[in-house]
C-alpha cells in the first residue's frame, strides 16, 4: 500500500511539474504533446522505484525511463482517443492561465499528472519492494542459520 501511495505522489509531482512547464511555454498540442508525455514517462521512470544510486547498474534506471517514454506516449494516445474533444473544466483552467474551451487532452497541466500517476504506481509496485535473495546471497543466509 505504501508503494502505491509513493507512486501516486512521485508520479503526480513529476507529471505536474512537466505539465505545468509545458503549459506555460505553450507546448502540449499537436506533435509537441508526444514529446511532453514522453518526457513525463522518462522522468517518472527514473524517479520512481529504487533510486538510480541504489540500482545494481545505471542501465536499470535508463531502461525504466525509456520504457516510461513509450508507455506514457501510449497513454497519451489512449487519452486523446478516448477523451477526444471533452472540454476541460473552466474552474481548473483559470488558475493555470489556460484559455477556456480547450480539450482536456490538450492541457498537459491536467493530463500530465494523471499519466505520471499511472506509470509511477506501476514502477513503484514493480521495482520498489525488497527482493528475495538468490544464489550466493541465499546460501550465505542459510549458512548463517
Amino acid at each position: 500500500m505504501v508503494r502505491v501511495l509513493l507512486g501516486l505522489v512521485k508520479g503526480g509531482i513529476v507529471g505536474a511539474v512537466v505539465g505545468v512547464a509545458a503549459s506555460r511555454v505553450g507546448l502540449g498540442a499537436g506533435a509537441t504533446a508526444w514529446l511532453v508525455y514522453g518526457a513525463v514517462g522518462f522522468l517518472v521512470g527514473i524517479a520512481c522505484g529504487k533510486p538510480p544510486w541504489r540500482q545494481e547498474t545505471v542501465w536499470t534506471s535508463i531502461v525504466k525511463g525509456v520504457v516510461g517514454l513509450a508507455v506514457c506516449m501510449g497513454l497519451y494516445w489512449v487519452a486523446h482517443k478516448l477523451l477526444g474533444e471533452m472540454q476541460a473544466p473552466a474552474l481548473l483552467l483559470a488558475p493555470l492561465g489556460v484559455a477556456d474551451g480547450k480539450a482536456l487532452a490538450s492541457v498537459p497541466a491536467l493530463l500530465g499528472p494523471l499519466v505520471g500517476i499511472v506509470y509511477g504506481v506501476f514502477v513503484e509496485v514493480d521495482d520498489g519492494g525488497k527482493s528475495v535473495p538468490s544464489g550466493k546471497a541465499q546460501a550465505r543466509l542459510e549458512k548463517q542459520d
